[in-house]
């Protein structure tokens, strides 16, 4: 029996797996609801369901990919034209959808040892995802608010998740109340951008600008300069580019430490893949405009997060300067850009993405595990830790490793593709910078392999067992090594991930 595709709604087959991950929400919902039984059975069914549904839309995009059972999907458009199955979206997707599984596993005892509501828990988790791969499809501005601020929404409720916390309650204000004022930038710089554009259609757009660049160049127009301004200030929040990145520190610290884990992954994604998206296509033929302004934030960006992480004695905060710090790296990327150089600049950027998955969320489930053994999130608390746990001070050595970027782990790979894309565009300058500002994050990362291999305990704990995560820790670990061997079908992917443009970009270097 042969299934006729063109029978069925175009519009709700552009955005299959995102149906999947919001109705696995209302399931885990339903679920909560109606199961009787221990907390403990409860925390692992309803866990169980997040995993189930996360891997069948996962599967769905890998079917997309492919052809969906010999139904080519690629490049339909649905909803006026506001989301759009492509290649660059399918990447951002599954990305997603594997940072979300990774937080189930992370999660799975700790919210139930903290006493935090499970099905909540679980279902606003999946309404955050869903909204990180709405803005992953999106073609238009109105599209991609959407999907950004149902992904922020989720994200302030889980960073305050924990109510009987007062750090993960001050966490939740301050990040609710900045991302507030970061919305209202954005949405001020789309609506300077379709006033000048008079659409909301990225390749719209593009076309506009491109005749704008060509007549008297972007430089030259107040209006489109403002919109770019402001997009570029909104965007930046969401990936935490100084200066738009005061949330961090706080919100990291004080949200429960699996969500900080997501948070540090999860939504940093969806910012790259809107901001890759609103720059390339609707403002690509400015490139010359805008790539000079994201090459000085990147500096910004990396410097600031590694030299103020270095003083930082909490383990999760110094996590979250690195993170800004991975932020301005992988933004080389981007001020990489060049109509000639375009493919190793942003699949630069998406196989950095793809490493952070698993060495930064690694590095969290370390503390997660360590947090659920008595320890704090301290620096201190790592001290030693070879003696008692040498599994996990091995598993995080890996993690910290990678960080710093140095072989043979993944990270290295993905420092390396952003400082070729910098070197053959002319940017060498700016690959020597990213250089001297992974040594200095060498410091603070071999700082707390030190602790855990050169010095002496002040406690010895019995380790309690915690399957899910000690799986999750190894599988990252082999994925942190594997893809380092084999590194060509995830590049392959990345460069074959990149958005069409709107409009013929201008030729000539820099």
């Amino acid at each position: 029996m042969t299934v006729d595709y063109n029978a069925l709604n175009p519009d709700l087959l552009t955005i299959l797996p995102e149906i999947i991950v919001a109705l696995t929400s209302i399931v885990i919902i339903f679920v909560d609801l109606f199961t009787r039984g221990t907390r403990s059975a409860k925390g692992n069914l309803l866990a169980g369901v997040s995993i189930v549904g996360y891997v069948v839309a996962f599967a769905v995009c890998i079917l997309m990919f492919n052809g969906f059972f010999g139904y080519d999907l690629i490049g339909r458009e649905g909803f006026g034209r506001m989301m759009v199955v492509d290649n660059l979206g399918l990447f951002f997707r599954m990305l997603s959808l594997g940072t979300a599984i990774v937080a189930v596993l992370l999660s799975t005892q700790f919210i139930k040892d903290r006493g935090m509501a499970l099905g909540e828990y679980y279902a606003i988790l999946a309404l955050c995802t869903c909204g990180m791969m709405v803005t992953a499809a999106a073609t238009d501005l109105t599209a991609i608010f959407v999907g950004i601020e149902l992904m922020s929404i989720a994200v302030y409720i889980l960073t305050g998740f924990n109510r009987t916390d007062k750090l993960s309650n001050e966490a939740a204000v301050k990040y609710f109340l900045l991302g507030i004022f970061s919305t209202a930038i954005l949405v001020y710089g789309m609506a300077w951008l379709y006033g000048m554009t008079g659409n909301t259609n990225l390749r719209e757009i593009g076309r506009v600008v491109q005749e704008v660049e060509a007549s008297s160049g972007i430089i030259n127009n107040g209006g489109l300069l403002l919109a770019m301004f402001l997009l570029i200030a909104g965007l930046g929040f969401k990936i935490a580019a100084v200066p738009f990145h005061m949330w961090t520190p706080d919100a990291y610290q004080g949200a429960p430490t699996p969500i900080t884990a997501f948070m540090s992954v999860g939504p940093k994604a969806a910012g790259f893949a809107a901001t890759i998206r609103i720059m390339t296509e609707a403002l690509g033929s400015g490139w010359q405009t805008w790539v000079p302004i994201i090459a000085v934030l990147s500096v910004l960006t990396m410097s600031l997060g590694n030299i103020v992480a270095v003083s930082q004695r909490s383990v999760k905060r110094m996590l979250a300067y690195s993170s800004i710090a991975h932020t301005g790296y992988m933004m080389i990327g981007l001020a990489a850009f060049t109509p000639q150089n375009q493919q190793q600049a942003l699949s630069s950027i998406l196989f950095y993405l793809f490493s952070y998955l698993f060495m930064n969320m690694g590095a969290f489930g370390v503390v997660v595990w360590l947090q659920r053994n008595g320890a704090t999130d301290g620096l201190e608390s790592f001290r030693g830790l070879s003696t008692w746990a040498p599994a996990q001070a091995a598993l995080m050595m890996f993690f910290l490793l990678s960080l710093t970027g140095i072989p043979p782990t993944i990270g290295f790979l993905g420092k390396y593709y952003v400082f070729v894309a910098a070197v053959d565009s002319n940017l060498t300058w700016l690959a020597v910078i990213g250089a001297l500002n992974s040594a200095i994050g060498a410091f603070y990362y071999l700082r707390i392999i030190w602790f855990m291999y050169f010095e002496e305990p002040r406690a010895v704990r019995v380790p309690r067992s915690s399957p899910a995560i000690m799986y999750t820790l190894g599988a990252a670990a082999v994925a942190v090594i594997l893809f380092f061997i084999f590194s060509g079908p995830v590049l392959d992917a990345a460069r074959n991930s990149l958005p069409t443009l709107a409009a013929a970009l201008a030729s000539g270097g820099r």
